[in-house]
């Protein structure tokens, strides 16, 4: 039986080891194949990645949802570009950014936000563009940084007390993606991950190739599950408040809300339960959108929760209208 273990256990450390270097093997072709489109910078010791394009004033900073970065944004990025300038970053651990595998509430992420546009000269008017998570951390950011930025652009953003308003089915679904997302990060480091193409299942099947794949090769690094372990649980609290979102005065704000019928999804997911979501996900957007005085609300009608996926031209019409209003004083 000893002898058994022991030859069990060398088996165990090759297959480990084989997979360590298939991963790495892999994950090094990527990064020569899809090099980072911004530029690196030191923000408190992590490698933070920037990717600024176009030209002209109010700059646009993007914010992704959970376990999005940049390059979620490459079917809008170069035509809002033509507009004004149009800076997307990453989250630590996400796309190009450096991992820190570590708790950082929203504070910590609009302040080093804060820091990284400081570090790389992003100067004057901003327009702050959040989408999902990121509706939270770009609201957080105007609370602390509210001098210069002159509009707010939500693409169906998360609600500061949407864990207790939501159907409870939706919060059984989040936990069973905790446990999912830790098997993730414990078998990912050693290529399971990426040799059983798990993250394709992930990637919407409509793009193109040319965006499909840089967008497969950022999902499948070594921390990618990790990094989205921990913004996961970092995020929880900020959407599990008793009080509401904090007003935004007069700032000028536009909403833009998924819009997609309702569907079933198995059994444990019935139409009514559906329905039920989509209306208090609508009442949730509606009062985001009240946060302003100065406010509009676009209902993107063929999108699920990715808009800037599902209707593109929609997203760029929109925005690109919004920053034409804040540029002439038209609110």
């Amino acid at each position: 039986m000893r002898k058994i273990f022991i030859n069990i256990i060398i088996v165990m450390i090759v297959l480990v080891g084989a997979g360590l270097f298939y991963q790495s093997t892999q994950q090094g072709k990527d990064v020569s194949k899809f090099p980072a489109p911004g530029k690196y910078y030191d923000v408190d010791g992590i490698s933070m990645h920037l990717d600024c394009r176009g030209n002209g004033s109010p700059v646009l900073i993007i914010e992704s949802g959970l376990g999005g970065g940049s390059s979620g944004w490459s079917l809008v990025h170069d035509a809002l570009a033509s507009e004004t300038r149009v800076c997307a970053y990453d989250r630590p651990g996400i796309d190009w950014s450096a991992p820190v595998h570590r708790f950082a509430d929203s504070t910590e992420v609009s302040n080093r936000l804060f820091k990284l546009l400081t570090v790389a000269g992003v100067e004057g008017p901003k327009i702050l563009l959040g989408m999902s998570a990121g509706g939270v951390y770009v609201r957080e950011y105007y609370r602390n940084h509210p001098g210069d930025i002159t509009g707010m652009v939500l693409i169906d953003s998360s609600h500061e007390q949407q864990a207790s308003r939501l159907p409870p089915q939706v919060t059984r679904t989040i936990s069973m993606d905790t446990i999912l997302i830790n098997a993730c990060r414990l078998f990912q480091p050693i290529g399971v991950v990426r040799g059983l193409g798990i993250m394709e299942g992930y990637i919407d099947p409509d793009l193109d190739e040319a965006t499909r794949q840089p967008l497969l090769a950022r999902l499948n690094q070594s921390h990618y599950c990790s990094s989205v372990y921990w913004e996961q649980q970092s995020f929880s609290g900020e959407v599990s408040d008793e009080l509401p979102p904090d007003s935004l005065g007069e700032l000028p704000l536009l909403v833009l809300s998924q819009g997609k019928e309702p569907k079933a999804v198995g059994d444990d997911f019935t139409l009514e339960q559906a329905m039920a979501q989509a209306e208090i996900w609508d009442t949730l957007q509606d009062e985001l959108m009240n946060l302003s005085s100065k406010s509009q609300r676009v209902i993107a009608y063929e999108s699920g929760h990715l808009i800037q996926n599902d209707q593109p031209d929609l997203v760029i019409e929109e925005v690109q209208k919004f920053i034409r209003q804040l540029q002439s004083g038209v609110e």
